[in-house]
């Protein structure tokens, strides 16, 4: 992906391995999706769980929010006809701008926001996220870019990955 270098790869992938042994997962497992796929996906991954990984990222909110981000631009590559190109700014109300792998100037096609959820309840669902995340990219909206919402829960596991 033009827009995530091969060591912030790495990182989200250490953080996705993490959360994923923690909420009792293993490879491969079932990702159960709604959106624009209804159809599961099945996640493979090499388990480097390890205590160092374990104290490394400790930090749960953290942690839930950039193995979202792992899983999420995996979705976008799959289910749209973009991928990351560049992290947004901090105050845009999106993380990531999408667009063509293949472009020459790497020009923004659309935008991508991403949620976690470490385990879903009553007050906290992957549709009332996702709702929240419609209402923070509105300011953008004037972009004319179009918007997707990535929300991934971990507990199950399953996502949410909608056009706004």
């Amino acid at each position: 992906m033009p827009g995530i270098s091969p060591v912030e790869g790495a990182n989200l992938l250490e953080n996705c391995v993490v959360m994923l042994h923690r909420s009792g997962h293993s490879a491969p497992t079932v990702l159960k999706m709604d959106g624009l796929a209804k159809d599961n996906v099945l996640l493979h991954w090499t388990d480097l769980f390890s205590d160092q990984l374990d104290r490394t990222y400790s930090d749960h909110n953290s942690n839930t929010e950039r193995s979202a981000v792992c899983i999420s631009v995996l979705l976008a590559k799959y289910l749209t006809d973009y991928t990351v190109i560049m992290r947004s700014r901090k105050g845009t109300g999106f993380d990531y701008y999408l667009g063509s792998e293949n472009s020459i100037f790497f020009q923004p096609l659309a935008r991508l926001e991403v949620s976690g959820i470490e385990k879903e309840n009553a007050k906290n669902t992957i549709y009332g996220r996702f709702k929240q995340k419609c209402e923070q990219v509105t300011p953008t909206d004037d972009t004319n870019l179009p918007a997707y919402i990535s929300v991934v829960e971990f507990g199950e596991p399953k996502a949410l990955f909608n056009k706004k």
